[in-house]
């Protein structure tokens, strides 16, 4: 006969609870004197800067193409995407190739970051999101607010940031 008790009922409600915690894994980068992170699982590579082949008449913040390995990637400047004013590359520049889902499909787009930072993990007791938040960036952009302990990330929607032809059709 197997009977169960409150003391058996317990265990199994707090590990529902930990089950309920969806986890998730961002990469922290820099841009200014601002922390941001992407989504762990859309980055394929990460790659020291290099110069890009320019595109006529491109938006301001397409700094150009890279052939990656015979793929042709176009390059977006994230600090420009975003607002903020561009600054010249250094060292610490990389650019994260990312695998991202667009309005016209599955696409490789790379992002220009000032530096990488970490990898963090966040969940529902550290991050989130309310609309009041006042950011100096497109909310459409913003999946969330992360605390790291050591300081605040603002989780992008790289899907959203990346998606260039939603946003020449809402300019």
């Amino acid at each position: 006969m197997n009977m169960s008790t409150e003391q058996d009922i317990a265990p199994k409600d707090a590990f529902n609870d930990l089950q309920d915690t969806q986890k998730a894994e961002w990469l922290s980068f820099k841009l200014g004197d601002l922390d941001y992170a992407v989504d762990i699982l859309k980055v394929r590579e990460i790659r020291t800067w290099e110069q890009c082949t320019r595109i006529p008449y491109a938006q301001d913040y397409v700094t150009g193409l890279i052939n990656l390995r015979g793929a042709i990637v176009p390059i977006v400047n994230l600090r420009t995407r975003l607002g903020m004013t561009a600054k010249a590359h250094d060292a610490e520049t990389v650019i994260l190739i990312m695998d991202v889902e667009l309005s016209e499909g599955h696409k490789t787009i790379g992002i220009v970051v000032d530096a990488i930072s970490e990898v963090i993990e966040t969940d529902s007791n550290n991050s989130q999101f309310h609309p009041e938040f006042d950011l100096s960036i497109d909310k459409r952009f913003v999946a969330g607010i992360a605390d790291d302990n050591s300081n605040m990330l603002i989780l992008l929607n790289i899907d959203t940031l990346l998606d260039l032809e939603l946003s020449q059709t809402n300019n």
